[in-house]
């Protein structure tokens, strides 16, 4: 695939080759040498699952696509891309909650711009690089999502952001960057999601006895240490949905897992201000009754709500009558859940 070396360039070069090649998005960070990989998408729209399939799939069908290679701090610039839209919408969620449909949902309309986890922003959120994003996180986040939300297409009216479950961890800070933006929080029963963490284990849980371990769980790494990993999946998401119900606001939405319905998607895009026609409509809403995860086929979707509860021990359910159970229901009795804002059960 052809390469152009853009490190060491002044940062007005790097704007200038942007406005040729207005596909291109980062979508590797270097952090050891302080460099960035960007892939030119051209007019792609992005449906896949995570960003890093996206630019897979590309490099994959199309090998000659361009790539270049920058210095990290060409993001010292918030504005690398001049026609820039401002995130109409953020997507928070815990994990295994129904997010990925979300952003397929809304992913369906060719004029909606919808980042779903993207690496570099991961890296800058999460806790690996502290000592690299620490001072410039707030600046280096805003920069990015200038980037990711450019219109790379005329049509593009609208953009969203979904975030991964950890990101939640930050909602103060993009709170505080964009007071004035919906953010919808995706949740789900911890009788469900528990049980989830532990089985594998999920990444939390491997990165347990880390600075992500104490990050993640709002504990000190010495408390962490003396936790079972029952009790630590436990505070992890204890943690989020302090968190959440801390920054609640007009702002904010919570949908349970349960409540991302066919039949409520209407309110969620009236929630973000958005207005569809019924054709638009009927096409959003065909991802739901096909497993989110799936970009290759259409694999129907099949509940493991009634597994998932199978795997719940007695430990598991006395971790969650302690630590988590009444912060689940201040979530589904809040006056922000979408059963109180929008009349809908």
């Amino acid at each position: 695939m052809p390469q152009l070396d853009y490190r060491k360039k002044p940062a007005e070069e790097v704007r200038i080759l942007l406005g040729r090649h207005k596909g291109l998005l980062p979508v590797e960070m270097h952090c050891d040498s302080h460099e960035i990989t960007w892939v030119d998408f051209g007019d792609m729209h992005l449906r896949e699952t995570f960003l890093e399939i996206s630019a897979e799939e590309l490099l994959q069908s199309k090998p000659d696509t361009l790539t270049i290679i920058t210095d990290l701090d060409v993001l010292d610039q918030s504005d690398l891309y001049a026609d820039s839209l401002s995130p109409s919408g953020f997507i928070f969620q815990i994990g295994r909650c129904g997010s990925t449909l979300l952003a397929k949902v809304l992913s369906k309309l060719e004029r909606h711009i919808v980042i779903k986890e993207a690496p570099l922003v991961e890296q800058a959120l999460g806790v690996e690089f502290e000592q690299l994003f620490n001072a410039s996180r707030p600046a280096f986040l805003q920069s990015l999502l200038n980037i990711y939300g450019h219109r790379r297409l005329p049509e593009h009216d609208r953009f969203f952001m979904k975030l991964s479950s950890n990101h939640v961890k930050r909602l103060g800070m993009i709170r505080g960057l964009y007071p004035n933006v919906p953010w919808l929080f995706l949740y789900r029963n911890p009788l469900e999601t528990i049980p989830t963490s532990l089985d594998g284990p999920a990444w939390n849980v491997r990165n347990k006895n880390t600075p992500e371990g104490s990050f993640e769980s709002a504990l000190p790494i010495e408390k962490v240490r003396q936790l079972s990993d029952v009790e630590f999946s436990v505070q992890v998401e204890a943690s989020s949905f302090r968190i959440v119900l801390e920054n609640t606001s007009d702002h904010s939405l919570f949908v349970d897992y349960t409540q991302l319905r066919p039949e409520n998607i209407p309110d969620i895009l009236r929630f973000f201000n958005i207005d569809v026609t019924e054709e638009e409509l009927v096409e959003m809403i065909e991802p739901f009754g096909f497993y989110s995860k799936s970009d290759a086929e259409y694999v129907p979707f099949e509940s493991d709500s009634e597994l998932k509860r199978s795997k719940v021990t007695d430990e598991i359910r006395r971790a969650i009558d302690v630590e988590l159970w009444d912060l689940y229901l201040a979530l589904q009795e809040s006056t922000r859940n979408i059963s109180q804002v929008y009349g809908n059960p």
